[in-house]
């Protein structure tokens, strides 16, 4: 078959052949259309804002993207709402004002590496306006809550962060108005050790940024909570006084203030004290002055006393000779 009889094979009839062209084609599109499923998907808006603007409107509604994807109804379960992201990028504008975006859809790696065809993605909306001021920054401190209480006889001291302190960036009219970021709570609970947590900054506004947005280290210190007890009318015990001496008059007391940890000085017994004076330099009787020595336990400490030194008289012990010995023990027998 020569190509001029090809040609008026073609030629004749070429209206109803069109058609039939034509039909054809449509069978095929709207079979290749039966094929396809279609699945939305909610994903969180980004605002990229890598230049000096950022944006102060507009984001309180369009917190979220539908995303529409279309494709394969064998495909369509392969992927998931994690396999695409949503954004805004207004890092190109260097004036103030109000402006209209793109908003832009991407995908997961891993999805591209499905290779799906075909692969249909339209955002909802897919233009958004904002108005956008320059960029201001502002350190503010962390705070942080702690809760609970600690054991019996632990309290707990201020908070401790690392990093205390923080850079925020927005907006410089809605950065006035903030003094501080929250970061998380420390539980401190029937504690008897110090308490540390690592915590995240919490942000709920959507124009103000964290900058490096970095971890806060959050050290709660537990230490043994102090406790004084009044010891009153301590007897002070005289030691090493010679044989031939002794202590004339009432026996001296001293009232005391000791200081330990609560556990310790509920747990506080008398064999944990020892008052007492050393008398081994005396070496004949008089009037002396001499110094009150306290001894705790090492759980303890002393606060106060009401004497740091004792005045005494030391006189010589009365001998008894034989003689009156023995006239008591006739006294006696006459008894």
């Amino acid at each position: 078959m020569n190509t001029k009889h090809l040609l008026e094979k073609l030629i004749t009839n070429w209206p109803v052949k069109a058609v039939c062209f034509v039909l054809a084609c449509m069978i095929y599109f709207f079979h290749q259309v039966s094929l396809l499923e279609t699945r939305n998907f909610s994903v969180p808006l980004e605002i990229r804002a890598d230049g000096n603007m950022i944006p102060v409107s507009g984001l309180e509604k369009e917190k979220y993207i539908k995303v529409k994807v279309r494709t394969r109804s064998e495909q369509i379960s392969l992927i998931s709402e994690k396999d695409f992201f949503a954004y805004v990028d207004i890092s190109s504008k260097t004036k103030e004002g109000y402006w209209s975006f793109p908003v832009s859809v991407g995908i997961s790696e891993r999805v591209l590496q499905l290779d799906l065809d075909p692969l249909e993605i339209t955002a909802a909306p897919d233009n958004l306006k904002f108005e956008i001021q320059k960029k201001a920054l502002k350190q503010v401190p962390v705070v942080s809550r702690v809760y609970g209480t600690p054991a019996h006889g632990y309290k707990a001291l201020s908070v401790q962060l690392e990093p205390s302190h923080v850079f925020l960036v927005g907006p410089q009219f809605m950065l006035d108005e903030i003094n501080e970021i929250p970061a998380g709570s420390v539980n401190i609970e029937n504690s008897e050790i110090s308490v540390s947590k690592i915590l995240k900054t919490v942000n709920s506004n959507n124009y103000i940024s964290v900058l490096d947005d970095p971890l806060i280290k959050a050290t709660v210190p537990v230490v043994s909570e102090a406790m004084v007890k009044e010891l009153d009318d301590i007897e002070i015990k005289f030691n090493s006084l010679a044989e031939e001496f002794e202590v004339a008059g009432e026996a001296k007391k001293v009232n005391l203030i000791i200081e330990g940890s609560v556990n310790d000085i509920e747990k506080f017994r008398m064999k944990s004290l020892s008052v007492y004076a050393d008398l081994s330099f005396i070496t004949e009787p008089g009037l002396y002055t001499v110094p009150v020595i306290v001894e705790l336990s090492p759980a303890y400490s002393l606060a106060q006393s009401s004497h740091s030194e004792v005045e005494i008289t030391i006189v010589k012990k009365e001998v008894k000779n034989t003689d009156d010995i023995g006239a008591d023990m006739d006294n006696g027998g006459a008894l």
